[in-house]
């Protein structure tokens, strides 16, 4: 089993704050899912792949006249991945 990712860890996959995290999280916004462990709150790395998996097919199939529409995760991905 490999081990379960931090909000510190998603964070910095992800490219956000580690604030955002638990925000999202408080707020049941957008994050993969999540597993909590007593206080503490935890993502499986094949649960945050098949969520960003997701998002980047959402990226990709729909076109977006605007930058600022494009979702934070899109655009740390097209920027990171851009050739």
């Amino acid at each position: 089993m490999l081990p379960l990712l931090s909000p510190h860890d998603l964070a910095k996959v992800l490219g956000v704050a580690e604030q955002t995290i638990y925000n999202r999280h408080s707020n049941r916004d957008d994050l993969p899912p999540s597993i909590k462990l007593g206080r503490l709150l935890r993502f499986r790395r094949e649960d945050v792949d098949t969520w960003l998996q997701q998002k980047l097919f959402e990226c990709t199939s729909k076109s977006t006249p605007n930058a600022k529409q494009i979702p934070a995760v899109c655009r740390s991905y097209q920027e990171n991945h851009q050739k």
